[in-house]
């Protein structure tokens, strides 16, 4: 049974009937056209795989230091997955308290860590592997929701969601798995419920339920999907609202299920209480509530005009690369009228059941949880916040192409060339933007390298930068090239102290690039001027300590490690160096009692483990040290010297 809105507003050429005579011809035709589909489908997933390939030989970039190589939980392997559905995503990686809980990919994590430690190559290939499995499973969805007669619509949809360079972060950054998975498992509950309406087999809408509790526990913003699994139901089937209303309570209780195991996991915590830092969330150093209105409608516009037109591409905008504005804006009456128009569309077409209706409010339900409108977020602008709202788009641009070119017949082969020249032009448009924009994300330095042009005032994109900048500057072997490095540190640095004056962690990193040069005073007035701003800075507190041991100020490095470690009872660098401050000082117990305490995060870290067995002999008790002393010259063989 063909939906109104497909009826009246797609195909207006009504097929006629066949004559009784034929219809034993059907079932092959049918099989016929189902082979196509997944042909069609696979085609869709090689160009995802291609266009993405290039990624499957970058390193760790961004996120993925905190999800996956400098997770101490990630890197236990299948050891680690108990711990991982215990706590909080960030667990692992940072001793504060969390909002996100996200165990399915760091479950994938922890697996892929384990068949092939420290390998980034691994990561990338499943995620590019995922993605092109959602294009192709996409396609196979739409194509049911929308009747075989407007496959063509289905195609162009997804080929244009799957070339649109807007997903670069998604793919490129390894973390980003957690939106795969989450609109992978979207898909195939969508499927599963709309094969129940048709079938009426429960075993359908069961397996649903589990299918939807997986996306949940991949990504919160999930929850969404409530209100998109009866959005394609009343929009695209004959489905009573009594069924609507059945299924989607049905698929309301993994939903509760997942809110309270995220609220004894987070302690209590579910969908508020952390103070976002202006540095993530611009909106939140606008005090006037009609210019923070104002700029929160710029920004989205910002979102609209990403899809229309995806060039640049960054990874952050944040403050102060977009300052706050007012309703004098031109830009904020444009997206206001835009976003109004949104409104009307969906509105207007929704009795109607029309195409752009749905298209409008896919669009609005999906993107609301990001768009700090309902609640405000740990970020104001963010590419990957338009992966699954893309297809609203997508939708929308197939069905105006179908319009303005009409063909007599429905298929993909035999559709007006004018539509096929247009959405194949778009396609390599976007493929070659996609793959240019793929080398950004080679590594953290090549990233910020490159969106630091395009996004020049961004106080945290420079302290990125500096930070990796710093980084290439300690690793290099030439001098001159040490120096370089250390210079546009420095710059970068400097730039966002003066973008953010109180920004506490770039002044902790100056002191450290200042103290890889060898200038430790200069290095230990910054860091003053860190924990000024920032005081449950533990690591600049660490660094500091460094500087003092080498004074041989034992008593005053011994101060601030244990101001480190009071911060953050994790951190194996400060419970390492405290260790040896108590080593040097003959506090045996005490040095023995911290390099236990550090292993316990970092249990193959050779130097801890040698200076544990060499606290265990220096006491008198040979034997105890023994094996850790074993162990570290088979970690580093270099130890024995």
């Amino acid at each position: 049974m063909c939906s109104m809105y497909l009826c009246g507003h797609i195909n207006s050429h009504m097929a006629k009937k066949k004559p009784k005579a034929k219809i034993k011809n059907v079932p092959n035709k049918v099989a016929q056209s189902n082979n196509k589909t997944w042909i069609w489908g696979l085609a869709i997933a090689v160009l995802g795989f291609l266009i993405y390939a290039n990624t499957l030989g970058h390193d760790f970039a961004l996120d993925d230091f905190s999800a996956i190589k400098d997770n101490y939980v990630t890197q236990q392997g299948v050891a680690g997955i108990p711990t991982i559905w215990q706590e909080h995503y960030r667990f692992g990686y940072w001793n504060s308290a969390g909002e996100l809980y996200r165990p399915l990919s760091l479950t994938m994590f922890a697996i892929e860590w384990d068949i092939t430690p420290d390998n980034p190559a691994i990561h990338h290939f499943v995620n590019v592997l995922l993605y092109a499995i959602t294009g192709f499973l996409l396609f196979l969805v739409l194509s049911k929701i929308l009747k075989q007669e407007h496959q063509l619509l289905a195609f162009i949809a997804t080929i244009l969601f799957i070339a649109h360079p807007v997903h670069t972060e998604i793919v490129a950054n390894i973390k980003s798995r957690d939106e795969i998975l989450a609109f992978l498992f979207f898909l195939i509950t969508l499927h599963l419920i709309w094969t129940y309406t048709h079938r009426q087999k429960i075993r359908y809408l069961v397996i649903g339920v589990i299918t939807y509790s997986l996306a949940l526990f991949s990504k919160e913003s999930a929850i969404t999907f409530l209100a998109l699994f009866p959005l394609f139901l009343y929009f695209f089937s004959p489905t009573t609202w009594k069924q609507i209303g059945t299924i989607t309570a049905v698929l309301l209780l993994p939903a509760v299920v997942f809110l309270l195991v995220r609220n004894q996991v987070l302690s209590g915590f579910v969908t508020g209480g952390k103070v976002n830092s202006v540095l993530d969330n611009l909106l939140v150093g606008i005090d006037n509530p009609i210019d923070r209105i104002a700029t929160t409608i710029l920004l989205l516009g910002k979102y609209l005009w990403t899809m229309v037109f995806p060039h640049p591409l960054g990874s952050d905008v944040g403050y102060n690369q977009i300052p706050a504005t007012s309703f004098g804006d031109w830009r904020v009456l444009v997206s206001l009228v835009a976003h109004i128009g949104l409104i009307g569309v969906a509105i207007w077409g929704f009795t109607k059941k029309h195409l752009l209706s749905f298209c409008a409010l896919f669009y609005g339900i999906s993107f609301s949880i990001f768009s700090n409108v309902v609640l405000e977020i740990g970020s104001s602008f963010g590419e990957r916040f338009l992966y699954i709202p893309l297809l609203g788009f997508t939708l929308a641009v197939a069905y105006g192409l179908q319009q303005l070119f009409p063909a007599k017949e429905q298929g993909i082969l035999v559709a007006n060339k004018l539509t096929l020249m247009i959405a194949g032009a778009l396609v390599v448009l976007y493929s070659i933007k996609t793959i240019d924009r793929n080398t950004a994300w080679k590594d953290s330095f090549t990233l910020y390298a490159t969106d630091i042009q395009t996004a020049p005032n961004s106080a945290k994109l420079n302290y990125h930068y500096g930070l990796e900048a710093s980084k290439k500057g300690q690793n290099s072997t030439n001098a001159n090239s040490k120096q370089q490095y250390f210079g546009t540190a420095k710059a970068a640095f400097n730039k966002a102290i003066a973008l953010y004056p109180t920004y506490g962690d770039a002044y902790g990193q100056l002191g450290l690039t200042l103290y890889r040069e060898g200038k430790e005073q200069e290095a230990l007035k910054n860091y003053e001027q860190s924990v000024k701003y920032k005081t449950n800075n533990a690591l600049v507190y660490s660094n500091m300590g460094i500087i003092y041991f080498q004074k041989n100020q034992l008593e005053k490095a011994k101060e601030v490690y244990l101001k480190a470690v009071s911060i953050d009872p994790r951190f194996v660098d400060a419970r390492r160096n405290l260790g040896a401050v108590y080593a040097m000082q003959s506090n045996f117990s005490a040095a023995i009692e911290q390099f236990k305490e550090a292993l316990k995060y970092a249990p193959n870290d050779a130097t801890i483990n040698h200076y544990l067995g060499s606290v265990y002999r220096d006491s008198g008790n040979e034997s105890a040290g023994r094996p850790y002393l074993e162990k570290a010259y088979q970690l580093n063989p270099q130890l024995r010297k």
